[in-house]
């Protein structure tokens, strides 16, 4: 009996320590803190929100040809309009900037780089690092904005953190409203890496593309004069968008393009890439605007005193 009683009391100090030990080394997730100032915005992590995008941010007008009234009813109907969190105020961050930790020994800090990307007019990006015992362990881009005034375009990476897990959303703007690219799920695991869990890519509406092949199909022909008095001549044929064929003549020299390609930029305006050696030169627009097309571009030059900006200029088709 005696062996017995100390038994039990053996056992009720064990069961006791147990529990201490339980009570004072919490979960991985017990201990996670997310600064709620810069985890983003909620809605980023529902996929119904994602899908609803594209039908309710896409316009029936012309983007300029809007009435001020038109653009409050477009922006209220666009479901973005619910996305509440700054994102723009990860543009004046300039150091280190660390936002929680997922257990004692990693924490999350963001920071601002420079994005590499060309053409673009305004950019910035931020990225989300995690250190683990000082040591960082893996990072990822959870904010981007690129901003193309030539492609009256604005590219925007949104992201939302919640616990351990990021949530990315690749978002389009344009003269035909905006859409999705593309949105993504990761998990940061105990050791301070980064794991995909699932992602999911859209794409416009397919009608688009079909409707496009005949809306351009057809020959342009285009001559500009440089400052110079040069002429550059420039022949296209769309057959499709995914076939085109272009010869371009300067000084006497003709270069010959084919099986082109063309990036719909909206319902209507194309980017047409010729050459790819170049970031900043092989690039031109096509654009309709009523019974009109236009041609703008890099390799296109005018005289045009006191002003380096490159109008639109009519193609004959």
């Amino acid at each position: 009996m005696k062996n017995l009683i100390i038994l039990l009391s053996f056992l009720s100090i064990f069961s006791c320590k147990k529990a201490q030990e339980n009570v004072s080394k919490p979960s991985f997730s017990q201990e996670i803190s997310i600064d709620k100032n810069w985890n983003g915005d909620k809605l980023i992590s529902d996929l119904n929100f994602v899908s609803s995008i594209n039908p309710t941010c896409k316009l029936k007008t012309t983007f300029f040809d809007r009435s001020e009234k038109q653009i409050e009813e477009d922006d209220a109907k666009c479901t973005l309009s619910k996305i509440k969190f700054n994102y723009e105020k990860l543009n004046s961050i300039n150091k280190k900037n660390i936002i929680g930790k997922l257990s004692s020994n990693i924490e999350l800090f963001i920071k601002n780089n420079i994005p590499k990307s060309n053409n673009v007019d305004l950019s910035y990006q931020t990225t989300l690092y995690i250190e683990k015992n000082k040591t960082i362990t893996d990072s990822i881009v959870i904010y981007q904005s690129f901003n193309f005034s030539e492609a009256l375009t604005v590219k925007t990476k949104y992201y939302y953190l919640n616990k351990n897990e990021i949530y990315l959303l690749d978002i389009v703007e344009d003269e035909s409203g905006a859409n999705v690219e593309k949105w993504e799920h990761y998990k940061i695991n105990s050791s301070g890496k980064i794991s995909s869990v699932q992602q999911k890519s859209f794409s416009k509406d397919n009608n688009i593309t079909k409707t496009s092949i005949d809306f351009w199909k057809g020959k342009y022909h285009f001559e500009a004069s440089n400052r110079d008095e040069a002429k550059t001549i420039f022949n296209i044929i769309i057959n499709s968008l995914e076939d085109i064929s272009m010869d371009i003549t300067e000084e006497g020299t003709t270069n010959k393009y084919s099986k082109l390609k063309a990036e719909e930029i909206n319902h209507q305006k194309i980017k047409i890439k010729y050459n790819d050696s170049s970031d900043e030169m092989g690039v031109i627009y096509i654009e309709k605007s009523d019974d009109n097309y236009f041609i703008s571009g890099n390799p296109i030059y005018f005289i045009n005193p006191g002003n380096n900006e490159m109008p639109l200029q009519k193609i004959k088709k």
